[in-house]
């Protein structure tokens, strides 16, 4: 099983590392296109509006594939606007392959999940086989990065986007020979994903996925001017501590993956008391160099390393359907969004000091641990991993699927 999934890890490690490409050369990119860097900046913006709005449409329209089909198309077509994103040496030619990459970005990495959970030998290994696929998040968001910066500064822009079109290329070959294959959904599994949009504790769980990952990049996105400006570390010892925290990232990821199937609900408890109490020690001592340290890495530990048990929850009562899945991708896209967001509101608000962002993301922390408190204590038990997995889901020889007569009911589930 374990093969297979890492190769669902490369398409996210490519899917981030094409998120992360333009973030990395934009002082180049402007210069080269002719226009001003907040213009550069918005394709950035609309990358996340396409994963956001596209992703799901097109999931949508796979709907009646089987999981291998669909995203191999997805991976093929995504590697076309990619290598063709320089070939027009215009503005608006790149921001419109962006948008089709943001899309095509955001049903990859929907399917992915989906395909994962299909690909678990039980439901009880469904949250450790996501967190090996979203451990290429982690390892996406370490390299992405410093790999555009190096490429376009070793040649140029163009290049960054050649090579990851052309790695789009080679997983989509190795993919078609060794994933294994899956049976597509049924049009009654297709018609219970549409049902399972319509029930409101589902949406309850995609709230707490969207203020745990507001609550992380809230604060995240400003880490670089806490470190250097009210810390006073150099940039280049900036760039070492953000490589630790993507390291403490993919090591957080698999262990809390190995929690996840027994344990979501508690160690989405602990993760939010982390992220609570780190982020706001990072707001009162952002000048204590060991402090700074020490916390920016809890925050890599317990921050988007919440993913799996977040999946996990939502597959419980929505099950493994295309739709609701890549819709979940949607969710936590947007917390990245509104969480960076508000934390600029709050600092051009209450004065450019990066501590606002901390205390922003504290807040997302403690709504996020709030509204699970909720969830989990309206009938005054937990109905998540421990209400047992098999009323939402059940385990087949060829993978998941969900039947509509074992769902939770709105009585016994928030």
């Amino acid at each position: 099983m374990k093969k297979h999934l890492y190769l669902l890890m490369l398409t996210m490690i490519i899917v981030v590392s094409s998120e992360l490409q333009v973030p990395a050369m934009m002082p180049e990119m402007a210069q080269d296109l002719g226009v001003d860097t907040k213009k550069i900046g918005l394709l950035v913006s609309i990358f996340a509006l396409g994963m956001a709005l596209g992703g799901p449409a097109i999931a949508y329209a796979l709907r009646r594939r089987p999981p291998k089909q669909a995203l191999l198309a997805v991976v093929a077509a995504y590697a076309l606007p990619e290598m063709l994103a320089p070939v027009v040496h215009e503005y608006w030619w790149v921001l419109l392959m962006r948008i089709l990459t943001g899309c095509l970005a955001g049903a990859a990495v929907g399917l992915s999940i989906v395909y994962a959970t299909r690909l678990a030998p039980s439901t009880g290994k469904i949250g450790e086989a996501v967190s090996i696929v979203l451990s290429g998040i982690m390892v996406g968001t370490v390299i992405g990065l410093p790999v555009s910066h190096f490429i376009a500064g070793r040649w140029n822009w163009q290049a960054t986007f050649y090579i990851l079109g052309v790695a789009a290329l080679v997983v989509f070959v190795v993919s078609l020979l060794a994933l294994p294959p899956r049976e597509a959904a049924t049009a009654g599994d297709n018609a219970q994903d549409l049902r399972n949009l319509r029930l409101p504790r589902l949406w309850s769980r995609y709230l707490v996925s969207f203020l745990t990952i507001g609550a992380a990049y809230s604060a995240f996105s400003y880490f670089t001017p806490l470190l250097e400006g009210s810390a006073g570390f150099t940039a280049d010892a900036t760039t070492l501590i953000l490589l630790a925290y993507g390291l403490c990232s993919l090591v957080g990821n698999l262990i809390v993956g190995k929690l996840t199937d027994k344990h979501a609900v508690g160690v989405l408890r602990f993760g939010h008391a982390l992220l609570f109490v780190s982020l706001g020690v990072l707001a009162l001592a952002g000048t204590v160099q060991l402090l700074v340290l020490t916390m920016v890495l809890v925050v890599g530990l317990a921050g988007v390393t919440m993913n799996p048990p977040l999946v996990t929850r939502v597959v419980e009562v929505g099950g493994t359907g295309n739709l609701v899945n890549t819709l979940h991708t949607s969710v936590i896209t947007l917390g990245i969004t509104v969480g960076t967001a508000v934390s600029a509101f709050a600092i051009s608000s209450f004065g450019d000091d990066p501590a606002v962002a901390m205390w922003t993301g504290s807040a997302f922390a403690l709504l996020a641990a709030v509204a699970l408190a909720f969830q989990v204590n309206r009938r005054g038990k937990v109905s998540t991993s421990e209400a047992g997995r098999g009323r939402s889901v059940e385990a087949q020889a060829d993978g998941i699927s969900v039947r509509e007569a074992e769902l939770p009911s709105a009585s016994n589930a928030p």
